[in-house]
């Protein structure tokens, strides 16, 4: 049976109409997305689940993970280990995966756990329920018995760590997402949003219509297996009683996190400025369940600063933001500060990218400049972190937290066997860009959606960032862009450097912490040579974004790859 024969017959099972094949884009220099529509469908999200079970089954050389929504699979991979076999690796992994696509049944289906879950529908839990009843012009107990009713297919993961994306949800009962959010909602609160329900497993801003709350623990870093529920798993909720809630919330273990004593600290925390994190590379793996990648907002900085002190280049620094850090050495070892801001050794001010010596009792200070918001600190050795789900450092949404705060005792990952001697006077640093305040960008999946005059501004006009910069997302402020015609996008996976379109016209640039998963629409995407750039601009900056395309920001990127493994080789 030849590719178009072959792909008409699966259409045919799935209902897309007759010739139509998958699209395959790009979302990144790290990521492709086939994409079988643009609705909730049983069927189409069962062509997603086949293919994501074939390529965990067989992975390719260079392939990292996936990430499976409604209509759509992203898998994403590592371009510089494809590059050694494929001078393309974006052509060569969508070659790959339209192979895999003809090669791959779409019948096979994972047997999804049948997870029962409990649920209290007190007044003091569903903060909306009698709002809701009122508004469909029925009970609150009739709603909680059509809430029950349904076995409810969990369609994706993400918004946060172990969000399920619960489908389809009576007409009866569904309501649009509130006006505006909800700036907490507790954990285990189950939720509805036009014709889904949801829990969330962490306590967090959202804008969910509150009906109830479980005592389950959806999200659990401390387990082997940290989440309750996963795609293609389908859900019935159960209604208890008060009482019933208290007593399986006391049986749940509470998550713990360890500090290092004061005494067999190597560097105590004597101010931990504006904040101030460790942070690892990132972690992938896990934004299949709604995780983020997490890791440094300037990997060259970070890795930079772990080459001048013999470190290998995921060893673990200290991140500090808009500076305000102030630390005491109980240890002698070696350091090395990179990135923007100053920094001063008991009182002196000492130079960035070069590896020195610090000895006990030393006290090292970084201030702010207006160079970059962000310094890296590498310490020989690497710092000790606590790992979570293997990773060494856990973005705030997880639920844990790793802002610095005083008086935390840090340690050293691999303390050296001797004194460190004299170091050699190196200095490594990459040469500034030609432009700095021009941001290289290429077209988004949803480019296309916005309006002639909007296509042409994004490229154009002058944006300024905001005061709301963190790591999840930049904003960005100028004149609003529009999309051609009113247009939703279906909840699609999305990663660090998607530049989405706000309803209000503006731009959010999404960063190491953000969501796996995402409804706006993806109308850029920023070079991944330029994130770390992005990552050190100060709030009120004004950039403009330069069009490339997807090939030139991939080259772009493999070279700085090639640049970084020679720190290290």
């Amino acid at each position: 049976m030849d590719g178009r024969v072959y792909a008409c017959f699966l259409n045919s099972r799935i209902g897309l109409p007759f010739g139509m094949f998958p699209r395959l884009y790009p979302i990144s220099e790290t990521t492709m997305t086939i994409e079988w529509g643009y609705r909730i469908d049983p069927g189409l999200h069962q062509q997603v689940l086949s293919l994501n079970h074939a390529l965990l089954q067989a992975p390719f050389p260079g392939f990292l993970e996936t990430v499976p929504t409604y209509s759509a699979l992203t898998v994403y991979y590592a371009p510089e280990r494809i590059a050694r076999e494929h001078p393309e690796p974006g052509q060569f992994v969508k070659n790959l995966l339209e192979e895999r696509i003809h090669q791959s049944s779409g019948l096979w289906s994972r047997p999804g756990n049948l997870v029962h879950i409990p649920v209290c529908y007190d007044d003091d839990f569903g903060l909306d329920l009698e709002e809701l009843a009122l508004v469909h012009g029925i009970s609150k107990e009739i709603l909680i018995q059509l809430h029950q009713e349904t076995e409810y297919r969990v369609y994706m993961m993400g918004f946060l760590p172990g969000f399920a994306y619960l489908g389809t949800l009576k007409d009866a009962i569904a309501t649009p997402r509130k006006p505006s959010p909800r700036p907490r909602v507790e954990a285990g609160s189950v939720g509805i949003a036009g014709n889904q329900t949801g829990i969330y497993p962490v306590a967090s801003p959202g804008g969910w219509q509150i009906i109830g709350r479980t005592p389950y623990r959806l999200f659990d870093p401390g387990k082997t297996n940290p989440f309750l529920l996963q795609t293609g798993d389908t859900v019935r909720f159960q209604a208890i009683s008060r009482e019933k809630f208290e007593q399986i919330k006391a049986q749940q273990p509470s998550v713990s996190r360890q500090t290092p004593a004061q005494e067999t600290a190597d560097v105590r925390v004597l101010h931990p400025g504006v904040y101030s994190s460790l942070q690892c590379l990132g972690s992938p793996g896990f934004q299949a369940f709604g995780v983020p990648l997490g890791g440094s907002m300037d990997p060259i900085s970070h890795q930079i600063a772990n080459a001048l002190v013999g470190n290998p280049p995921e060893a673990t620094t200290l991140e500090a933001t808009l500076g305000g850090l102030k630390l005491e050495f109980a240890q002698n070892t070696v350091i090395a500060l990179t990135g923007g801001g100053a920094a001063f050794l008991n009182g002196e001010k000492i130079s960035f990218y070069q590896a020195r010596t610090v000895a006990k009792k030393d006290v090292l200070s970084i201030r702010y400049t207006p160079t970059g918001i962000r310094t890296y600190l590498a310490v020989q050795g690497g710092f000790a972190a606590e790992h979570w789900m293997d990773r060494k450092s856990v973005p705030p949404v997880m639920g844990l937290g790793t802002a610095l705060k005083k008086d935390d005792c840090l340690q050293i990952h691999q303390r050296p066997s001797r004194n460190p001697g004299t170091l050699p006077g190196i200095e490594l640093k990459f040469p500034p860009p030609i432009h700095p305040d021009r941001i290289r960008v290429f077209a988004g999946p949803e480019h296309d959606w916005m309006n002639d005059l909007s296509r042409q501004q994004l490229f154009t006009q002058k944006f300024s960032l905001s005061h709301r910069c963190d790591r999840m997302g930049f904003h960005f402020q100028a004149a609003p862009l529009a999309l051609s015609s009113p247009r939703e996008l279906l909840s699609a996976a999305v990663t660090k450097g998607v530049l989405q379109l706000t309803p209000g016209g503006q731009l959010i640039a999404l960063m190491n912490d953000c969501q796996t998963t995402g409804g706006y629409p993806r109308v850029g995407q920023i070079a991944a040579v330029d994130l770390p750039r992005l990552a050190q601009m100060t709030p009120g900056a004004t950039i403009t974004f330069q069009q490339i395309t997807f090939a030139e920001a991939e080259a772009l990127y493999l070279q700085q790859q090639q640049s970084i493994h020679a720190l290290f080789s």
